[in-house]
Parts: structure tokens; C-alpha cells; sequence
């Protein structure tokens, strides 16, 4: 449930909009905003009026799903913006839900048994789902909200997402965004390389003059 850096979220939108995902599993989904993100710039369809009668989720076009472990979690407002919450540990049940286009990990890797975790995102990618991971750069320790499910247990580098699949990254601040998929992808404005450094710098500095 903490926050995530928010000088991540442009790149995190700018990639929703990239992907156009039509099914979303949010693991770990936090305060809910980047959800609330998907169903504003790619879920509801802007040349339709709102039915009050409906929930947001039932008016989107993307189909988002939530695995949330920890019982306190389960708001009443989650009703209406997912499709369906799974109350349950993602590893005991990540390998009977149907495929995902796309898998959002938003500060949630870092608080699972690394093991695991390199296992449940192996099977991801050999189903074609493309995954999307933010977590700290750095390792810290975390006490937050009375929670155990909120202790940093794992800490990640480049090197560990290289050895599961192919792996896009940008840095922001003290975090780390990584794009895992089966395939190469190449998502234009996003990503490590030096050349898609100094066109970010380039549109930076033109808008500002």
C-alpha cells in the first residue's frame, strides 16, 4: 500500500498508452491510482456518455484484475474500478488465472521471496504477457500501516530481470521501471539506451524554452 515514486508515473501512462493492453492483473495494486490511470487514458471511451447505473469497471474497454494478500486491503471502492479482486497470495494462484496482455508489479517485487518471484514472472512471459515492474533502485528497509505484507524482503538489479526474458529499463529518481516480455519490444520515448536519453533531454529542454 505505499506510494510509489511519483515522478514515475508520466513513463508508467506513457507506456499504458504504448501497449494499449486490453486486460490488465494488477498485483499488489496499492492505492489503486494507476488503475484509476488505465480507465482515464486508454479504459473509458471519451465519445460515449456515462451510465451512472454502471460501475467504471463494466464501462471500460480494458478489463483490469486485482491479487491483493492483505485482508485490511480490501476497500470497498475496489468494486468499481476492477473486475474482479482476487483476496489471496499471488503464488498460490497465479498458474490457474487465465492470461493477461499486460502485468502491472508497481512497488510490489521488492516484498516477495525472489525465488518465487522469478518463477511466477517466467510463467507470465511464456504465456505472452508483457510485464511492467517498478521498484527501488536502492535496498531499504520498510516498516509501514502495522503490515507484515509492506517489509522490503527483495532487492532487484537489471541483471536479475536479463536472466528471466527481454528487459527495457529507465531510472527516475530513486526507482527503477522494467519492461519484461517474451520477445524484444522497442516502446518509442521509453527505455536505458543512450539515444533514447538524449531525445528525452532534447524534448525537456524544448519545452522549456
Amino acid at each position: 500500500m505505499a506510494s510509489s515514486f511519483s515522478s514515475q508515473i508520466p513513463s508508467i501512462v506513457h507506456l499504458f498508452l504504448n501497449l494499449s493492453p486490453k486486460s490488465v492483473l494488477d498485483i499488489g495494486k496499492g492505492f489503486v491510482k494507476y488503475v484509476f490511470l488505465i480507465l482515464e487514458y486508454i479504459g473509458i471511451d471519451d465519445q460515449k456518455r456515462f451510465n451512472p447505473e454502471l460501475t467504471m469497471a463494466q464501462q471500460s474497454k480494458v478489463h483490469i484484475y486485482a491479487i491483493e494478500v492483505d485482508k485490511d486491503l480490501l476497500l470497498p471502492h475496489l468494486s468499481q474500478v476492477y473486475n474482479e479482486v482476487f483476496a489471496d497470495n499471488v503464488f498460490e494462484i497465479y498458474k490457474i488465472l487465465p492470461q493477461y496482455d499486460l502485468i502491472l508489479m508497481i512497488d510490489v517485487i521488492e516484498h516477495l521471496d525472489k525465488e518465487n518471484a522469478i518463477a511466477m514472472l517466467k510463467y507470465f512471459l511464456s504465456k505472452n504477457s508483457i510485464i511492467l515492474i517498478a521498484t527501488p533502485v536502492s535496498f531499504f528497509k520498510q516498516e509501514l500501516y502495522q503490515s507484515e505484507f509492506e517489509h522490503h524482503i527483495s532487492h532487484w538489479k537489471p541483471g536479475d530481470f536479463k536472466k528471466i526474458g527481454y528487459v527495457d529499463l529507465q531510472y527516475l529518481d530513486g526507482g527503477a521501471i522494467y519492461l519484461l516480455s517474451k520477445e524484444k519490444m522497442d516502446v518509442r520515448g521509453f527505455g536505458n539506451s543512450m539515444v533514447k536519453k538524449l531525445r528525452r533531454i532534447a524534448r525537456a529542454v524544448r519545452n522549456e524554452i
